[in-house]
């Protein structure tokens, strides 16, 4: 998972808002069209989380979100908000 310069200052802004966590959570849960990458502020870790550091930046990543986000980007779009892309296609009937 990549994640570049831009969402990086936007995440830590968030983060400094919210004062909710001290840390980004990313991990999958099941949607309509299989699963979805799913994000949350969280003070620690949860057991079958990995964590990854890029330039002084920390974030929590479940195991079995690595696989799936293996070749994601987390980057910002032209207004500034965080979009993910690379995302594997899983082939859900409500999706088309």
């Amino acid at each position: 998972m990549e994640i570049t310069n831009a969402a990086i200052e936007k995440i830590a802004k968030i983060i400094k808002n919210a004062k909710k966590g001290a840390c980004l959570r990313v991990f999958m849960a099941e949607g309509c069209c299989g699963p979805t990458v799913a994000m949350d502020l969280v003070q620690k870790p949860d057991k079958d989380d990995q964590e990854i550091i890029k330039k002084d930046f920390k974030c929590y990543v479940h195991k079995e979100a690595l696989i799936q986000l293996a070749k994601v980007t987390v980057d910002c779009d032209k207004e500034g908000e965080i979009v993910i892309t690379g995302l594997p296609e899983h082939g859900g009937n409500c999706c088309h």
